[in-house]
């Protein structure tokens, strides 16, 4: 266990970024309030999971990070007050998956209390916050026998429903399964997914708002239901029902008081055998399908339809397309943010990774900002933030301009009158090109190409299991196409979190083409996910041999080194970097820290001296991180 890693665009060095900006995150402030005083500590062990919430009078000051060899979980909290009343010897369950230390580094500053949780392989864990306390969840990675405490979702202690387990019940007519949760599962939608080719034709139901982590990824059922599958999707779930013959089976779907029942009615003998019958009959020639035209359908159906329940009043398609988020024309990459008193530019930036777009902030643009979305449109974020702060926005050719609404902006101007119709040619040169290609193409990649966009389909509905089936389909039949592999190595390692897999595609990336940096670095994550460490340098060790080398390779290399206890081997990297690239606040923040390690206090009060006169703006609660560090130093080079 080495990281975790979510969303695709912040693949690399999301979690490498939190190890190497810690200190700055302890260091910043949570409102005005000072110390963050934890009144109590409370725990609830069920089976194999164990929930642990910190209760404090304020919103804390805190950062994470995974340690391994073995796997441990770490929470720093800034300026802890401990109440009397808190028994540190009794906080803990007695269980066998976890253990766990707690101590104060009082040499730190500000002083920091350090959570350190010792946690097997089999365990997974999650971290929340809500409003000023901290949840901590530790329970089995695969499981669907073992209840989990749910997660304290609010103050007023309202708690997320937690799907249990998976109940299947069959007999000569019916196969009912029983979703089991805590309470009745009301808020879900009911739609089927057909005529797609390789692939059977299926169900799905959309649950929102649960806690869907238990369950199994997918389960053999063997009736007219071939198998279940269960996805994450948001805040809830998505859980498709493959039918086992070419025609979709019969369905009734109802809440009950133990949670959600699926019914799926099985066919007689006799109607098996007439439908037999009648297909054998069938002479007419099947009508060609357009799969544009389908995949057009099947998004319509499924934005026009919702399930009501025994009371509701039926929900018009209008209303049911004034609630989708392609209807108002966001239809980017969704993310969920968490900002607090972040400073703008920060933000900007973290949108410039998610969107890879070219992005420009008028300097003029100042101040801080608070604001937590969950599961949106990346450019709908974006336009709140800028309706919030009084900015606007121009686009044009993959770049995004910002400034002040008060400010005029125009683009540049580029005379080209002389050109053009020299480009013309160029243009239809290229297009005649193209199309020789096509007729050239065999039908294996032909076929490919056509599993590749269904592919990528998939993967914007967030059917991310159902897109790597279809790219695996295609790498099959295309297999000299390195993009195919490395896309599945992306996809296995930060939605599906299959360190092995995502070895392995990068290794067959690597195969067709020796030089690509980024299939090497997803194998250098993956193998050290695993604590395969040789490999996982040996692929660092290439992601890194470009020129000019990937900046998120130096990075996450260095983050590597450091945790592997070689600091010279971490500076190095981190000097690469800054010699390529120029130093950033966290390129300068790590090698502060790397000099402490060292044992060199001088070259550490350097840097920040450097960092803090950088012009780089800093957040206050780093500025005030940084000055008390000099101070310390100051003292500990006059001893």
């Amino acid at each position: 266990m080495y990281t975790k890693l979510s969303r695709y665009y912040l693949a690399i060095f999301c979690s490498f970024f939190f190890l190497l900006t810690g200190a700055a995150q302890a260091a910043t402030p949570s409102g005005e309030t000072g110390s963050y005083s934890i009144q109590s500590i409370e725990s609830d062990l069920q089976g194999n999971s164990l929930l642990l919430v910190l209760k404090g009078d304020s919103a804390p000051a805190y950062t994470m990070y995974e340690l391994f060899s073995p796997a441990r979980l770490v929470l720093d909290i800034a300026e802890v007050t401990l109440s009397e009343s808190i028994d540190l010897n009794a906080i803990l369950p007695e269980n066998d998956f976890a253990t766990l230390k707690i101590e104060t580094l009082k040499d730190k500053s500000p002083t920091i209390t350090r959570f350190e949780i010792t946690l097997a392989e089999s365990h997974s864990y999650q971290i929340d916050r809500v409003e000023n306390d901290l949840s901590i969840r530790l329970f089995p990675q695969e499981s669907t026998n073992v209840k989990a405490p749910p997660v304290v979702k609010a103050a007023d202690q309202e708690t997320v429903p937690l799907l249990h387990d998976i109940v299947v019940r069959k007999n000569g007519t019916q196969t009912e399964i029983l979703f089991l949760a805590d309470t009745p599962i009301e808020d879900y939608r009911q739609d089927t997914v057909t005529e797609r080719d390789g692939l059977a034709d299926s169900m799905f139901i959309d649950i929102n708002n649960i806690n869907g982590s238990e369950l199994v990824r997918e389960k053999a059922i063997g009736t007219s239901l071939a198998k279940i599958r269960v996805a994450t999707r948001g805040s809830g779930v998505r859980i498709v029902f493959d039918a086992a013959s070419e025609e979709l089976f019969s369905s009734e779907v109802k809440t009950v008081p133990q949670g959600l029942l699926v019914i799926i009615n099985e066919p007689a003998p006799a109607q098996k055998v007439a439908k037999k019958e009648q297909k054998e009959a069938d002479v007419v020639a099947p009508v060609a399908s357009d799969p544009t035209l389908d995949a057009l359908i099947d998004s319509s159906e499924a934005a026009l339809t919702k399930r009501t329940q025994p009371g509701e009043e039926t929900v018009t398609a209008a209303e049911a397309m004034q609630d989708s988020f392609e209807f108002s024309g966001y239809k980017s990459t969704r993310i969920s943010v968490d900002f607090y008193k972040i400073d703008l530019h920060n933000v900007f930036r973290l949108f410039r990774q998610i969107s890879g777009i070219n992005l420009i902030v008028d300097e003029s643009v100042s101040g801080s900002l608070t604001l937590a979305l969950n599961d949106v449109p990346w450019d709908f974020a974006l336009d709140i933030i800028l309706n919030l702060k009084n900015l606007k926005k121009e686009e044009r050719h993959n770049t995004v301009v910002i400034y002040p609404a008060k400010k005029e902006f125009s683009w540049p101007e580029r005379a080209s009158e002389n050109l053009s119709f020299e480009a013309d040619v160029e243009v239809i040169q290229q297009e005649a090109l193209i199309i020789q290609r096509s007729t050239n193409q065999s039908a294996e990649v032909m076929q490919a190409k056509e599993l590749l966009r269904r592919a990528t389909i998939e993967q914007k509905n967030d059917d991310i299991e159902d897109a790597a089936e279809f790219y695996e389909q295609a790498f099959k039949l295309w297999p000299t196409n390195a993009k195919i592999p490395n896309k599945l190595a992306a996809l296995y390692l930060v939605d599906l979190r299959m360190n092995a897999k995502a070895a392995h595609f990068a290794k067959e990336t690597l195969k067709i083409d020796p030089d690509n940096y980024q299939a090497a670095l997803y194998g250098a994550i993956a193998s050290a996910n695993m604590d395969q460490i040789p490999t996982a340098m040996e692929y660092f060790a290439q992601s890194i041999s470009g020129t000019p080398p990937m900046k998120e390779a130096l990075i996450s290399y260095a983050a590597f080194s450091e945790k592997k206890g070689q600091p010279e081997a971490a500076l190095k990297l981190l000097n690469k970097y800054s010699d390529t690239y120029s130093d950033s606040v966290d390129t300068m923040i790590s090698k502060a820290r790397l000099y402490d390690v060292m044992g060199q206090p001088q070259k550490a009060t350097e840097q920040y001296k450097a960092l803090l006169y950088s012009g780089y703006q800093l957040v206050p609660g780093l500025k005030k991180y940084i000055r008390g560090r000099l101070t310390m130093k100051s003292n500990q080079i006059v001893q």
